[in-house]
């Protein structure tokens, strides 16, 4: 199955904030994602929604249809609060 990818507008802001090994990290991430985005861990009381923990941060996509929407990469004490405020957009 082709996935097609799409990121929620304010992920731009989130990964400039990122250092550049874990922006190498997070493409990496991104690419497997794409391979197989089931293969994380699900997130409790979102449906379609996961998350992927790395170098102190977590990476929440979800999976709408076809498309891999990523949805915010940031730390955990702020990432599951904002992550709520962008799904609602979606």
């Amino acid at each position: 199955m082709a996935w097609l990818l799409k990121a929620h507008p304010l992920i731009e802001k989130d990964i400039k904030k990122l250092s550049k090994t874990d922006k190498e990290h997070l493409r990496g991430l991104i690419l497997r994602i794409k391979e197989n985005p089931n293969r994380f861990k699900p997130l409790t009381g979102y449906a379609g929604c996961f998350r992927i923990r790395f170098s102190g941060l977590r990476l929440v996509y979800a999976i709408k249809g076809e498309t891999i929407w990523l949805i915010i990469v940031d730390k955990r004490k702020k990432v599951y609060k904002e992550m709520a405020k962008r799904i609602k957009g979606l």
